[in-house]
């Protein structure tokens, strides 16, 4: 018993030592403090007035540039195409005018005229080319693209260039017929660019 209560004696002396010595204060070295005050000073940006200035004209251009309308039209049509120019039931002898998208009696606004059984006529100036794609064609191409005079058989699914009898370029793809034999229309869907 007396081992032990001498045991139990050390210990707590040992135990006090330990927690009665104040640990020792570190002394930064010469070397941690020159470390700290570089990245201190490189966190501190240097303002140069000029580059402020250029970059705040550049930003402003950027957003001047961003809000300003464009003077050239988007290359390709929007996918998918709005619903105003898709589904669009022409019946034998109606016409179309791809400016406004109305379809008319035959007159001088008209565009595309649905004559006889299934056949594509231009009319008062329009152009509609017989030389097909099987995906839309980009603006460039219907304005680049060969027109030829006379009417056009009807296509489904195959898209065909057109030039408005105001000079606008677009497309028009046929997307079914009506009716049986004779047809007694077609379904198609269309863009025109601005």
């Amino acid at each position: 018993m007396k081992k032990r209560y001498a045991i139990l004696v050390i210990l707590t002396l040992l135990a006090l030592a330990c927690g009665l010595t104040p640990s020792p204060t570190p002394t930064p070295t010469p070397d941690v403090d020159l470390a700290v005050a570089q990245t201190l000073t490189a966190m501190v940006p240097t303002l140069d007035p000029n580059a402020v200035l250029t970059q705040a004209a550049a930003t402003v251009e950027a957003i001047s540039t961003q809000n300003a309308p464009t003077s050239t039209p988007a290359e390709t049509a929007p996918d998918p195409l709005p619903a105003a120019t898709t589904g669009v039931i022409l019946n034998n002898g109606e016409c179309f005018d791809f400016d406004n998208g109305q379809i008319t009696a035959l007159n001088a606004d008209c565009d595309l005229w649905l004559a006889d059984s299934a056949l594509l006529r231009p009319v008062n100036g329009a152009q509609l080319s017989g030389y097909v794609t099987m995906t839309p064609p980009t603006r460039s191409q219907c304005l680049s693209g060969r027109y030829e005079p006379g009417d056009l058989a009807v296509q489904t699914d195959l898209y065909m260039c057109l030039i408005t009898n105001q000079g606008q370029p677009g497309f028009v793809v046929a997307r079914s017929y009506l009716g049986g034999i004779p047809f007694t229309g077609i379904v198609f869907d269309y863009w025109v660019w601005r």
